[in-house]
């Protein structure tokens, strides 16, 4: 087999890259402690610095004094350098959230979506209306976008056409990002980038939330569906078709619920929203949540019973607490991460309650070896969690692409304080 050797060229382009990301997920630092932290000799770092300094994506932010020699200037990322868009794409709502080159919100909107706009192209209309949004919140123009992420429930195949199978939200094989294309072309080429949910949540948490400095670690998405993000040595664990992560579809019973995956016994068909009000039907059919007919409403209404000491309500709870810790003890014998992180919508709602009953759960059906190295906790990025993991899909390629992917000019600053916006249907 040939073996590819690498030119000058794709040489300078990781260097960049390299340098970048340094900066990115580090201190920010003089270009002799970029050299000793990443191995770049003194010649190549001053080289790429002169280049990303001219491009405006690093900044010098003042000196230090060298010992005997003249003050070191000292580089960091620059935040105004563009912006980034993060979509959630949800059952009941698509959120769009317009950040900073260092990941801070600039603006925000949020649109409820009915049971009858859950096809594409409604949604669709929803995510591009979220965009023209956003950017007009934090004043600037299309021109300043690096690119534009996009997380979904469901599995995106990964082929030269994006497609989306979302069986919650009756997709099959739907062009999601062709649809994008054809719509935001008003705002120029934006660069889209389309994943599962669970799986953008996971990145942001290990870049910016609770898996920091963790390699190894699954990030559980629990909400209307239930999913699960892996990361393995520090990168998403897909599989062989992009579809690894897909935990609310393994069988915790046999011959057990009725799934709309169509299967039985799935651990969504227990834990995630619709299942836990099932489980409140099937043990308290005349009690006062089920006549709250919003899902979101219907579990905050659950949350605050449980608070208030409503002996159903803490039943219902500990019960979900018993199926979920199942799953979790699952994750740790199959994956032996470091961390688990519930997260998700309903996750963000029930896990500080349901906790304690959780890891006594996982304690009893996780092997012991795996499960000593692992600790169970919350997401730290609360509700916009998916919506920033959609845009670190952006950040991701480009840091990777060493910013030579973008290349618009007129960038206005985007460092304004954020601003939000919850547009009812």
């Amino acid at each position: 087999m040939s073996q590819v050797v690498p030119t000058m060229r794709d040489l300078r382009w990781a260097n960049r890259s390299t340098l970048l990301r340094a900066l990115y997920f580090g201190p920010s630092a003089t270009r002799l402690e970029l050299s000793q932290s990443t191995g770049l000799s003194a010649a190549t770092v001053t080289n790429v610095v002169t280049e990303l300094l001219a491009e405006g994506s690093v900044l010098e932010a003042g000196t230090e004094e060298s010992q005997g020699g003249r003050p070191r200037t000292i580089l960091t990322i620059n935040a105004e350098h563009g912006a980034f868009i993060g979509v959630d794409v949800g059952e009941t709502h698509v959120s769009v959230e317009l950040f900073d080159v260092l990941m801070r919100t600039r603006g925000s909107v949020t649109y409820a979506v009915a049971p009858h706009e859950q096809q594409p192209e409604p949604v669709v209309h929803h995510i591009v209306t979220g965009v023209e949004a956003v950017l007009r919140l934090a004043e600037i123009g299309p021109q300043a976008v690096i690119g534009v992420g996009v997380g979904v429930p469901g599995i995106v195949e990964r082929t030269a056409q994006v497609l989306v199978h979302a069986p919650s939200l009756g997709w099959r094989a739907a062009p999601l990002v062709a649809l994008l294309q054809q719509h935001l072309q008003r705002l120029g080429a934006l660069p889209l980038f389309v994943d599962n949910g669970a799986k953008a949540m996971a990145q942001a948490e290990m870049w910016f939330g609770a898996g920091r400095d963790m390699r190894h670690l699954a990030v559980v998405l629990v909400g209307t569906g239930i999913g699960a993000g892996i990361i393995t040595n520090g990168s998403l664990y897909r599989g062989a078709t992009n579809s690894a992560g897909e935990w609310g579809h393994t069988t915790l019973e046999v011959e057990g619920r009725i799934c709309r995956c169509g299967s039985r016994g799935c651990l969504e068909a227990y834990a995630g929203a619709s299942g836990i009000l099932s489980h409140l039907r099937e043990t308290a059919p005349t009690h006062p949540i089920l006549l709250i007919d919003d899902e979101e409403r219907a579990i905050a209404a659950l949350v605050e019973a449980y608070l208030v000491g409503d002996e159903r309500a803490r039943s219902v709870l500990a019960w979900t607490a018993r199926y979920l810790g199942v799953g979790v003890a699952n994750l740790i014998n199959l994956f032996n991460p470091q961390l688990i992180v519930l997260g998700g919508w309903v996750g963000m709602q029930i896990g500080p309650l349901i906790l304690p009953e959780l890891r006594t759960v996982v304690e009893r059906y996780a092997l012991q070896e795996p499960l000593s190295a692992t600790r169970i906790d919350l997401c730290q990025l609360g509700q916009d969690a998916v919506a920033q993991g959609a845009a670190t899909l952006a950040l991701d390629h480009f840091l990777a692409s060493s910013g030579r992917s973008y290349s618009r000019s007129a960038v206005r600053p985007v460092s304004r304080p954020a601003r939000r916006r919850r547009v009812s249907p």
